[in-house]
């Protein structure tokens, strides 16, 4: 097989799972196919699949996340169908994640990992309509969220398959939890229509002090997957990670600048969705013994159905709409050091 055949199966699937908005089945399966064609056209002297028990993984991630939920003005989904619209755009990581992976003598394979995210950049675009299908706008404003944090947590066990010594194909069960907290501070009114009925914005227009809000999101639940790997050549093993995860969502929010509601929980919200979690990489051996060096590539893609949206008012009150909603992605690039005992 030559090399530009291979190259030209790689670059087809990060485009098709990292560029595209949208993550379907096609991705996966041009991986997994592209993964297995190669391992059997490879030439026969590359190294087997190592016969390890123990890998520990020390990576920096550079990521990028975008989340954005609407709701509309009460719980049948109209008055309007659209009224408050929100979102997170590029905000930027600086990620450290440790990852642990063990294969026993009957090639039970268990592997988890845990990772904490600091942002150093990101916005955030907040609109209200008054007519439906996010039609009279009345208010809009921006601000920075380059606050942001985030944390996550996997783990998994499955049991590998070993093809002619190369390829190991692993179908995994396991269970994820991804927390973050979006921030928004530095805020900037853009739109403001101060004769709109039934709602009117009087803040004004141009910068304004004191914004300091928070929005806490958490994903989790369990999820199905296939590790592949193979041997590619005398120091090089690629990889592929490919994931399907049921999801339970809730979010808190604090409006610090809302007197009119409750602090410091002022709204929560709560739906079911799924996600996916997309990844490829290539780990090479160094010459320190039982070391390897790592690069990769990754995506997390996740939405909700409809769920509920509940406002806290300073009266004491509850006023609760419906969450029309919820969707997060996630790109991340990978570096890092295995050691393997």
């Amino acid at each position: 097989m030559s090399q530009a055949f291979m190259n030209k199966h790689l670059i087809t699937w990060f485009f098709s799972a990292f560029v595209q908005p949208r993550l379907c089945l096609k991705p996966y399966l041009l991986a997994a196919l592209s993964l297995a064609i190669v391992g059997m056209l490879l030439p026969s002297q590359v190294q087997a699949i190592d016969e390890w028990k123990y890998k520990l993984d020390l990576d920096y991630n550079l990521r990028f996340d975008q989340l954005s939920w609407n709701i509309a003005g009460n719980l049948a989904g109209t008055g309007p169908n659209v009224i408050s619209d929100l979102s997170w755009n590029n905000v930027g990581f600086h990620e450290a994640r440790l990852g642990f992976r063990f294969i026993g003598d009957d090639t039970w394979y268990l592997k988890g990992y845990t990772s904490k995210a600091w942002g150093f950049t990101g916005t955030n675009q907040d609109s209200d309509y008054n007519g439906d299908n996010r039609s009279l706008e009345y208010s809009r404003s921006v601000a920075d969220s380059d606050r942001s944090s985030a944390e996550d947590f996997s783990i998994a066990i499955g049991q590998q398959i070993r093809i002619d010594n190369r390829i190991g194909i692993t179908p995994l069960v396991g269970f994820s939890s991804h927390r973050q907290t979006f921030t928004m501070t530095n805020g900037n009114q853009t739109v403001c229509d101060s004769s709109g009925t039934p709602n009117n914005c009087s803040s004004g227009l141009g910068p304004f002090s004191g914004l300091n809000s928070t929005f806490n999101t958490h994903w989790r639940g369990p999820w199905l997957g296939l590790d592949l790997r193979l041997a590619a050549a005398k120091r090089w093993t690629t990889y592929a990670e490919l994931e399907y995860h049921y999801s339970y969502y809730d979010a808190q929010a604090d409006w610090n600048l809302r007197s009119d509601l409750k602090h410091p929980k002022s709204q929560d919200q709560t739906a079911r969705g799924k996600g996916t979690h997309i990844g490829l990489g290539m780990s090479y051996a160094l010459l320190v013994p039982n070391s390897f060096f790592n690069v990769g590539v990754k995506q997390n893609q996740y939405s909700t159905r409809a769920g509920v949206h509940n406002f806290y008012l300073a009266n004491g009150t509850v006023s609760s709409q419906r969450l029309n909603a919820v969707n997060w992605r996630s790109n991340t690039i990978t570096v890092g050091i295995t050691s393997q005992y």
